[in-house]
């Protein structure tokens, strides 16, 4: 009997002058943020289905006898990446990326004075989004929503997190989580989604009714569509009690936790993460020390900070030194939405964390990467360079890592690879 044989494609990229990655399959704390392996001259062997087999230098790694079936024909795709500097695609794990309409006059209001609080209660905020969604499919949804994360893989992003939230009523919700489908299945990046209907309170309902219809009839409809549920835990939005309520109902469904946090005002929102078991706590603006301690004992709560929004509002910024001093693990996000943070640029992220909030730049690239990697539980897959994780990572033209986030707002990506492929950008 004459045994089959086939062929196993495999990718070669080769001539990386240095490769930078933090390294680990958790989140990284503390001082290890700051611990980045550096390989010079590096090449990354991918295998078939989009992941890393080998990292090395090329004459480590070039592989002569691949560890593959007899049986199997090896075909090897040699691709000469020109000495550029090969850095881990971000993980962008807190954005609103899917909505309808913009709100320029809000950024105008806001550069005149006004809080978000007050262009809230004028009928601005969240509610004049949810007005635009309203109005809306779910078609037009999508399309209004694919440039944002066409811009964002083109800017090195390769894993996001969506929200919905701009729907406050089951039919709203559900139209965004379906347009956030149709942009998953047609960006080579991959997408997490999560559910927010708890993201304020719907004109016409009071609190205590439309918790109940988040509870009753929100959560046991559309928890098959999302593998999160976030909570605006704030002052002004949802309370400690109405958190937890939610949360635990989301929890019996089997979906997991991620909580907008200590934002607009302390109200221990760090503290309501980790006792529920969170993935993340969000903002964190206004953290008090017993979150921060919070934070710094939980077992897998990533403290994830959003700087451009921070920018936006002319608020202060989360105190990311004193939470990295402090033992905690935090990522940055973009937060990218029509209203506090109109950008799908996490380098422009990096570079707030190193210059506005004291971050070194490799504890930014930890923070970006493999930590929001584990915000999103995806950091046994994702967020780094190394063997058994997927083959996403960015090629940049630039000398070393800390020029990365030194060139404030301008790319120098030459190309994207998501799962192995040039996705974005030629070499």
């Amino acid at each position: 009997m004459k045994t089959a044989s086939y062929f196993c494609s495999v990718k070669l990229y080769h001539n990386i002058r240095l490769l930078y990655t933090p390294v680990g399959f958790s989140a990284k704390r503390g001082k290890e943020m700051a611990d980045i392996e550096t390989v010079p001259n590096a090449a990354i062997l991918t295998t078939e289905d989009g992941r890393i087999q080998a990292v090395g230098s090329f004459s480590e790694e070039r592989p002569t006898s691949p560890p593959i079936p007899s049986e199997k024909r090896i075909e090897i795709e040699e691709i000469d990446c020109r000495g550029l500097v090969a850095l881990p695609g971000f993980v962008d794990s807190h954005t609103h990326a899917v909505f309808y309409g913009e709100r320029s006059e809000e950024f105008a209001m806001r550069a005149e004075g006004r809080s978000y609080q007050e262009i809230a209660g004028m009928g601005g905020g969240i509610r004049s989004s949810v007005e635009a969604v309203g109005q809306a499919t779910k078609e037009e949804i999508a399309e209004y929503s694919r440039p944002f994360t066409r811009r964002a893989l083109a800017l090195g992003t390769t894993l996001m997190e969506i929200k919905s939230g701009y729907g406050l009523s089951l039919e709203a919700e559900r139209k965004l989580l379906e347009a956030a489908d149709i942009v998953s299945r047609e960006t080579p990046m991959q997408i997490v989604k999560t559910f927010l209907g708890a993201h304020a309170v719907p004109r016409g309902r009071t609190q205590r009714e439309y918790v109940e219809s988040i509870v009753s009839e929100q959560l046991p409809s559309l928890y098959a569509m999302a593998e999160f549920c976030d909570v605006f835990m704030d002052e002004g939005y949802f309370s400690e009690d109405e958190t937890v309520r939610i949360c635990k109902r989301a929890k019996e469904l089997g979906m997991k936790i991620k909580l907008h946090a200590d934002e607009l005002a302390e109200t221990h929102g760090a503290e309501t993460a980790v006792t529920l078991g969170a993935f993340s706590a969000d903002h964190l603006l206004n953290v008090s020390d017993a979150g921060i301690r919070a934070l710094s004992e939980s077992e897998h709560t990533v403290a994830t900070l959003l700087p451009i929004t921070a920018l936006s509002l002319r608020a202060a910024y989360a105190p990311a030194r004193k939470l990295i001093d402090a033992g905690c693990a935090v990522a940055l996000a973009t937060d990218c939405n029509p209203g506090s943070s109109m950008s799908e640029n996490m380098q422009f992220a990096v570079s707030l964390g190193v210059i506005a909030m004291q971050m070194s730049p490799a504890e930014a690239l930890t923070a970006a990467t493999l930590n929001g990697a584990a915000a999103l539980d995806r950091a046994r897959t994702h967020g780094t360079i190394e063997g058994g994780k997927m083959a996403d990572f960015v090629l940049y033209d630039i000398p070393r890592l800390e020029y990365m986030p030194y060139h404030i707002a301008v790319s120098d990506i030459v190309a994207v690879v998501r799962g192995g492929s040039v996705v974005s950008g030629a070499l």
